[in-house]
């Protein structure tokens, strides 16, 4: 079975409502990246007064798929998989001529650390201002934490003593 990946099988996978969130997302800039990732596409999209969402799109036999950090805090989904952040990603993606693969394994399906496995189940168990301040707790007091962070932000790393003593 063919699957037709264009503009206009993305927009009849998700339907009009969800489409016209993510055309509202396409033109406020989101997504800024789109990374290929696991033989899809992956991307953060940034809202104004939500935290930023992680998202991966990929095509199966059985068409579009995503993953989506909004299921888990808003009513995001349609009756599809694809949200209105995934629907943005997808059209950024084949704005950008993205070669997408037919082997698209999602990222949350990759074997992990059995114990790396149950501490995000836990963590996302919690409040995501919990969850940001105890990352930013152990960040304020171990430098390779604070690097992670401010690279996993997009955010240059902190001046050394070093270099601050070298000016």
């Amino acid at each position: 079975m063919a699957v037709r990946i264009d503009i206009d099988a993305l927009r009849d996978a998700a339907g009009a409502e969800v489409c016209a969130a993510a055309d509202r997302l396409t033109a406020s800039g989101q997504p800024t990246e789109v990374l290929p990732v696991g033989g899809g596409a992956s991307g953060v999209v940034h809202e104004v007064g939500r935290p930023p969402y992680e998202v991966w799109v990929g095509v199966t036999a059985d068409g579009f798929t995503a993953e989506c950090d909004c299921t888990a805090e808003t009513d995001c989904t349609a009756e599809t998989d694809l949200c209105a952040h995934a629907v943005a990603l997808t059209a950024a993606a084949l704005a950008e001529g993205f070669a997408w693969s037919s082997t698209a394994t999602p990222q949350s399906d990759p074997a992990v650390d059995p114990r790396v496995a149950e501490l995000t189940v836990l963590a996302r168990g919690l409040p995501a201002r919990r969850l940001a301040a105890l990352v930013a707790e152990w960040a304020a007091t171990d430098p390779v934490w604070e690097g992670a962070l401010r690279a996993q932000a997009g955010q240059p790393a902190p001046r050394t003593a070093v270099e601050l003593d070298g000016d």
